[in-house]
């Protein structure tokens, strides 16, 4: 077996912060202690955090070669091709 050479560091939040998200956004105590992980440390804070829109995202033609990409995948459905979506499981962190 391979022996991670890496040491994690694990953070315990205030729980006190925890219980006044918890309650304030009646979130579980397993969602609350994720948000004060991540440095959400106010309702307002976490609200905000968990009700993103559009308008938060990044504009996906930034990203090199998109109208490439986009020509592609029209071109497929055109052709009646099959697609595949490959993505690893953090594609969508980008904003973090």
């Amino acid at each position: 077996m391979i022996e991670s050479r890496k040491r994690w560091r694990l953070t315990t939040p205030d729980e006190q912060t925890v219980q006044e998200i918890q309650k304030e956004l009646n979130l579980s105590s397993v969602l609350a202690k994720i948000l004060v992980t991540r440095g959400l440390n106010t309702a307002d804070a976490a609200r905000t955090f968990m009700q993103m829109d559009a308008t938060c995202m990044h504009d996906p033609y930034l990203m090199k070669d998109m109208d490439l990409a986009v020509e592609r995948i029209r071109q497929a459905i055109d052709n009646q091709e099959k697609i595949v979506v490959y993505g690893d499981y953090d594609a969508g962190a980008t904003r973090f």
